[in-house]
């Protein structure tokens, strides 16, 4: 698992790119943050104490449909989408406490498709670590949502370990499984660089409606109809790989770190979600 300790930036920085689904050009100002602070994102002009600023957690979550978007009831408070590849970032880099700033667009730049820009852009900010350790979500009994095939299991175990299957139309996207241990490397260096996927006739619904506007093979796998892909893999599982980034990336919004052995297949955000949710739900 991450490091165990609260942790946050040693200075600001700053990341910029356009976002997936809005085209929108987005500027992120990352900020050291105080022992507990959480990871807090607030408008340009404002600070993380206004009413507007929004937190990430569960509670937060108010859309799954294409991507993860937090928000909350108060009046004027912020919306913000596809939060997920950043928080996959923080979590692995074990980035609990920072202050982001947002300007420009409404949702976080999709970058290459992966959390990789993110982590390395975090990587140069350097890190300090706090003085008080992070508990871990322990799970002690078996707990699962469903969905039809899909569905995610948590079972006990003594570190985090993380098994996945995919199974699509698509004769690249058959019967794929992985199981993981954590461990740094693996999470930050692979999982973290694996890019976001889709089918060329769903990028093509998507762009009729007006969204995926920022979306290429720039900044994901598209599966032609034909069995190839546009672009080349980076790894032979990519594709399970990024399911297995949006899980941890949606379950980081419990805000700590699970101890334990996740099973999932075919899940996605409104499954993540809802999972993340039992899970606190069972073990505090």
């Amino acid at each position: 698992m991450p490091k165990p300790f609260r942790t946050t930036v040693k200075q600001p920085g700053v990341y910029e790119g356009v976002g997936l689904h809005s085209g929108e050009i987005t500027r992120l100002t990352f900020l050291p943050a105080d022992c507990g602070e959480g990871i807090v994102f607030f408008r340009h002009g404002g600070s993380r104490d206004d009413r507007s600023a929004v937190r990430a957690s569960l509670e937060n979550v108010i859309d799954t449909s294409l991507a993860v978007t937090l928000g909350g009831d108060t009046p004027g408070q912020m919306q913000l989408q596809t939060v997920e590849h950043l928080l996959y970032a923080l979590f692995v880099l074990g980035i609990t406490d920072v202050a982001i700033e947002v300007e420009g667009g409404t949702e976080i730049p999709i970058a290459d498709g992966s959390a990789g820009p993110f982590i390395r852009c975090l990587q140069a900010l350097e890190l300090h670590h706090y003085a008080e350790k992070v508990q871990p979500l322990v799970v002690t009994r078996p707990v699962s949502v469903t969905d039809g095939e899909r569905y995610l299991v948590a079972m006990p175990a003594p570190a985090f370990q993380v098994s996945y299957y995919i199974d699509y139309p698509h004769p690249l996207l058959k019967n794929q499984a992985v199981q993981l241990a954590y461990d740094d490397v693996t999470f930050v260096e692979t999982i973290g660089f694996a890019r976001t996927f889709g089918f060329m006739k769903d990028v093509e619904y998507l762009r009729s409606r007006g969204l995926a506007q920022g979306g290429s093979a720039d900044n994901a796998v598209i599966y032609m109809p034909d069995g190839t892909t546009m672009n080349e893999f980076r790894f032979a599982r990519e594709s399970v790989y990024h399911k297995i980034l949006d899980l941890i990336g949606d379950l980081a919004l419990i805000g700590r770190p699970i101890q334990g052995h996740v099973l999932g297949a075919r899940g996605g955000h409104a499954l993540d979600v809802a999972f993340g949710k039992k899970l606190v739900q069972a073990f505090g």
